[in-house]
């Protein structure tokens, strides 16, 4: 089953219970695959390139190498760690695919874990675990994310009824009984464009912050490159040359394409031009 098309099915079905998500990864029985779905990504001129947060380099860097090195099974069990520790790497994999606008890496990737977690305790067959950990990593970065747009959604329908009712119930003072009858139709006509303008703008907040128009904060280049630079694809890590022979392109494309990944993940703005 295809990433994105697990969140659609968790979309509407959003009162699903553990029982019911785990009979449904246990009759799917297929690994989950990663992918981003048609382009919806932020523009450059949507992107504040200003820093890079150290914090999200430096745990990315501090992943530890001795996890995911077997990339067969050696068959000695724990040999590099436990199921939770040697698949931490997974989490902020499927979190560079599930990245919003609006979305904190780090708080995406706690709560992959958290997912991780779950799985662990659901599946006691290593096989199973395998198999089925990712679909739990997803779902519990899917419940942040739903509940990060209904929050958004909320607030923005808040703020346009106060401002309609503010313009419905004005304050009354003495001074208005001596307005122009001319002066008073104006007001009232800016009163009605105004009411006019925020019904527009909660209407546009509903579709901006609804969970499959929620924009993604790194494309497919960008999420090989990190998931190569930093070992995320569950192999070692690999250096810029090796990443160049992979990816096909030049130092400074590969340099540009990086660094561009890291600011992503770094800044969040939390200004949303509706």
């Amino acid at each position: 089953m295809k990433l994105f098309s697990l969140e659609k099915y968790l979309l509407k079905n959003l009162d699903m219970t553990e029982e019911d998500f785990k009979k449904l990864v246990l009759d799917i029985s297929e690994p989950l695959e990663l992918e981003l779905p048609e382009d919806r990504k932020l523009t450059d001129e949507e992107i504040d390139y200003e820093y890079i947060d150290l914090l999200v380099t430096e745990t990315l860097e501090n992943l530890k190498d001795d996890v995911c090195t077997c990339e067969t099974d050696c068959g000695v069990a724990d040999c590099c760690g436990t199921r939770v520790e040697k698949n931490l790497k997974k989490v902020y994999q499927i979190a560079l695919y599930m990245l919003r606008d609006g979305i904190l890496y780090e708080d995406l990737t706690q709560e992959g874990v958290i997912g991780l977690i779950k799985a662990h305790e659901l599946f006691e067959d290593d096989k199973d675990f395998k198999l089925y950990k990712d679909y739990y990593i997803a779902r519990a970065m899917f419940n942040y994310i739903e509940s990060y747009a209904n929050y958004r959604k909320t607030a923005f329908k808040e703020y346009a009824e106060y401002e309609i009712h503010k313009e419905n119930h004005p304050k009354i003072s003495l001074k208005d009984k001596s307005k122009s009858e001319e002066l008073k139709k104006l007001e009232k006509e800016n009163k009605e464009k105004h009411i006019e303008e925020m019904k527009q703008l909660e209407k546009r907040a509903e579709y901006q912050f609804d969970y499959l128009n929620l924009k993604y904060r790194l494309g497919e280049r960008e999420i090989e490159a990190i998931s190569l630079y930093f070992g995320l694809d569950g192999h070692k890590r690999k250096n810029f040359s090796e990443i160049q022979n992979i990816m096909k392109i030049d130092s400074d494309s590969l340099d540009k394409i990086v660094k561009d990944a890291l600011f992503k993940l770094s800044v969040v703005d939390e200004k949303v031009e509706l």
